[in-house]
């Protein structure tokens, strides 16, 4: 089994998206309410095993470009309340304030249904209800999340490499695309982050880029269209004597004309 920096240039992260165009999570202070009111600690470290990497951004952590001093979102319920009663959503007799629906695929549990099971625990100790909604096969997943019918999801999104191929795709006005899925699907506009993208994508000096790179995530991870939570591992099982295993970054993708076997 290989590991070490295995597929850190695929940059997949494991995520919580949000239709910010849909009551009641058009507004800013119920999104960062449930960032404030889920542990990522627990799930990366309890949940997931301690196996992956806390993901704080859009940006894997070991790309160059990401930004480290991001909104980190620590576990802080009553926050999270003083947000939620400032957005005008008191609780209920029931001690409910709202019910939204969790969107996931049936596939990869550990980062998916059971992390919502986690969310819907979670959510309740400040006044919102979770429906888990687990659909029957991708297809009618991708259907649901692509049209915007959906309240939050989680979702597996890949930097691949560049922030220019794999991390503008999701956060950029233009490309808001209905029945396209992996593209703006959290229908999420900010002029100023258009602008940054666009200038870093063309920005050949590397520290300007990076300058660019570190003031759009800060904002996205402030406007939170997204709460980020880990990044994927890659592990490769292959058999003894086998030599040629890709082992680098971008880990099962590259090249295997020099898989072989031990002479």
């Amino acid at each position: 089994m290989v590991e070490a920096d295995l597929g850190q240039a695929i940059g997949p992260i494991n995520w919580l998206a949000y239709n910010v165009k849909k009551a009641p999570l058009d507004d800013v202070r119920v999104r960062k309410a449930i960032n404030y009111a889920l542990d990522r600690d627990f799930i990366v470290n309890v949940l997931l095993q301690g196996q992956v990497e806390t993901a704080p951004g859009p940006i894997v952590p070991g790309s160059p470009l990401a930004n480290a001093n991001v909104e980190n979102y620590d576990l802080d319920i009553d926050k999270a309340n003083a947000l939620l009663d400032e957005a005008g959503h008191p609780a209920g007799a029931d001690g409910i304030r709202f019910t939204l629906t969790g969107d996931v695929t049936n596939g990869g549990e550990e980062m998916g249904r059971n992390l919502l099971d986690y969310m819907k625990s979670q959510l309740r100790k400040v006044g919102i209800n979770v429906e888990i909604r687990v659909a029957p096969d991708f297809p009618t997943w991708a259907q649901r999340i692509s049209n915007y019918d959906y309240d939050m999801t989680i979702d597996k999104v890949f930097n691949w490499g560049d922030p220019v191929i794999g991390v503008n795709r999701t956060y950029i006005s233009s490309n808001i695309r209905p029945g396209v899925i992996w593209s703006n699907t959290q229908q999420y506009e900010n002029t100023k982050v258009d602008e940054l993208l666009a200038s870093a994508a063309t920005e050949v000096d590397p520290e300007k880029r990076k300058a660019l790179y570190d003031e759009f995530q800060e904002i996205v991870v402030d406007e939170t269209p997204i709460y980020f939570l880990n990044v994927i591992p890659y592990n490769t099982v292959y058999k003894k004597g086998l030599v040629g295993v890709p082992d680098g970054i971008w880990g099962p993708v590259s090249p295997m004309d020099d898989l072989r076997w031990e002479e």
